[in-house]
């Protein structure tokens, strides 16, 4: 009996050598190779989802700060003829997308963690408003949604968001910094 079911080869690594050709040794993996699989499965098109919604979510990064690049063009061009350098142009619209986008991680980072520390609430509340049992213990071989949080895959969906959200803000910035405040201004 072990606390950690993870570390299963260990504890059977000195059982093997006892048991040798006389038997054969089977552990909980081996037993539900099957329903593993199936993890690992939903592991790989549950990162492949959520590499979506970072993209679509950069994306939508990159769109607003287009519009609003486009909605102030008198205003940079203004502050262009008043001595702000491209630089500066282009530090203000990083600084600016950086900014929603590293709000954005804090939100998510926030809501996720509620999410798993009350996912049984959830699961229950979404079979309450369906009427359908949506996790069934008997069909699913578990009493209640596992999860375990992987730090360093927290990690790696921030750095992947963050980076996806600083290039997305570089597109935007630079042409705010290529404003050419004699075209903008001529007409005014």
């Amino acid at each position: 009996d072990t606390d950690d079911p993870d570390r299963v080869d260990q504890i059977l690594a000195p059982l093997e050598k006892t048991i040798g050709d006389k038997g054969q040794l089977v552990d909980w993996r081996m037993m539900n190779s099957e329903l593993c699989e199936a993890l690992a499965v939903d592991r790989v098109v549950t990162a492949t989802v959520l590499s979506l919604i970072i993209l679509v979510a950069a994306f939508n990064i990159l769109s607003s700060l287009i519009m609003l690049v486009r909605a102030k063009t008198r205003d940079i061009a203004i502050l262009r003829t008043m001595g702000a350098t491209r630089g500066s142009m282009l530090r203000i619209f990083i600084t600016v997308g950086t900014t929603i986008g590293t709000m954005g991680i804090g939100a998510g980072l926030v809501l996720a963690a509620i999410f798993i520390a009350f996912r049984q609430q959830v699961v229950s509340f979404i079979g309450l408003v369906t009427g359908q049992n949506i996790w069934d213990p008997q069909m699913r071989f578990l009493s209640e949604l596992p999860a375990k949080t992987d730090p360093w895959e927290v990690f790696g969906v921030v750095v992947t968001a963050f980076i996806l959200t600083f290039l997305a803000t570089l597109i935007p910035a630079f042409r705010a910094a290529g404003t050419d405040p004699v075209q903008v201004l001529r007409y005014e």
